[in-house]
């Protein structure tokens, strides 16, 4: 009898260790297939409609650095995180209004100026957003969650590996002063103030040749020729609202810096300039008392080639912010996305985006009434 209960002892033990170790095995692959199935979940990114839903506005579809974005809603469950941009609010066919997956992560977007939202489109406040239902913000401002500037920002890498040469055959084809292209002359309180400050300039005599809605002219500057547009040294790169955090446009990118023309700058602070371009890459209105003080020394450089090509300076002689920028401009929005759904599992929410993204400086948010 002790024999056989030994053996039945030495049985149930053996059971016992094989049943535990079949349930850890088990448990250890479903949770690996719960990773997995997490992770592969993280790489699909939603964009819940187009921007005002204009199909030609938005991301495009597809690959974006490891991750695939997608209008196709059918595709919500599957999401890791759905982006929508601010127009999309006044839909009711929101995700909240039959589902929502505590893990996915739902994202703000914005590359509009407050100014413009509050009083060219009438949306004073985002409640829709608010009560915790953004995770994460993704506009050009630098504190949002991700960090979308302007597309063309990313030009300057582009530039930089290019050297003299690129300096040098922009200078070459130098003949004009400045050139201006605007359509939106009395909408926003900054688009007043800056047609002004454009009138200043002309009357104390700097040559700027102005175009488009304003001006009645967008035919004649279709017309010019890519030679033409080389001509101009400076591009008045002013934007339609003044203050706006880090709010710095196509205005600075395309039409100045990687157009080979040096910006002036109307809108942003210089501090944000500062922090966001190519060290001495650009001229702020606020470093003159006037209009002609600027007019007066956008003349000076008309007349001095070498100290005009100081301001050019940052592509041969790169400092170590400018290359850092550049490094950090290179990725794209979608892959800096990308990356950070992959990487970043912190849990956070917005109790009120209206108050991140609307509650600006009283210079950006004003009403055109409040001008002087």
């Amino acid at each position: 009898m002790h024999l056989c209960t030994k053996w039945k002892r030495f049985f149930f033990i053996c059971v016992a260790s094989a049943l535990i170790t079949t349930i850890y095995i088990w448990i250890t692959e479903v949770q690996n297939t719960i990773s997995i199935s997490k992770f592969d979940r993280r790489k699909i990114i939603l964009f819940w409609d187009h921007p005002w839903s204009v199909p030609t506005e938005g991301f495009p579809e597809g690959d974006i650095g490891g991750c695939k974005g997608t209008y196709n809603r059918s595709k919500l469950p599957k999401a890791g995180a759905i982006v929508f941009h601010y127009s999309n609010l006044d839909k009711e066919t929101m995700p909240w209004k039959y589902y929502r997956d505590p893990e996915q992560i739902f994202i703000f977007f914005s590359h509009e100026s407050p100014s413009y939202v509050i009083h060219g489109e009438h949306r004073h406040a985002m409640t829709k957003f608010d009560n915790h239902f953004i995770n994460w913000t993704m506009t050009y401002r630098t504190d949002s969650d991700v960090f979308a500037p302007y597309g063309q920002s990313k030009f300057i890498h582009h530039i930089i590996e290019k050297g003299k040469g690129w300096v040098d055959s922009k200078m070459a084809k130098k003949t004009k002063v400045a050139l201006w292209v605007v359509s939106n002359c009395g909408l926003l309180r900054g688009s007043k103030i800056r047609m002004k400050y454009s009138n200043a300039l002309v009357e104390a005599g700097l040559p700027v040749d102005r175009f488009g809605g304003c001006f009645n002219n967008k035919e004649d500057f279709n017309k010019f020729t890519s030679d033409d547009l080389d001509a101009y040294k400076f591009y008045l790169s002013f934007e339609n609202a003044q203050y706006c955090k880090d709010y710095m446009t196509e205005k600075f990118w395309l039409n100045a810096i990687a157009s080979g023309r040096v910006p002036v700058v109307w809108g942003p602070s210089k501090e944000d300039v500062e922090k966001l371009a190519p060290t001495g890459s650009f001229i702020h209105t606020d470093d003159f008392k006037t209009p002609a003080d600027l007019a007066k020394y956008l003349l000076y450089l008309d007349s001095n080639d070498t100290a005009y090509g100081e301001y050019f300076e940052w592509v041969e002689h790169p400092d170590e912010k400018t290359l850092e920028l550049a490094k950090a401009y290179d990725h794209t929005i979608l892959s800096r996305l990308c990356k950070m759904m992959l990487s970043n599992d912190e849990k956070k929410s917005y109790h009120s985006v209206s108050d991140f993204y609307l509650k600006e400086k009283q210079n950006c948010v004003s009403s055109t009434e409040d001008i002087n």
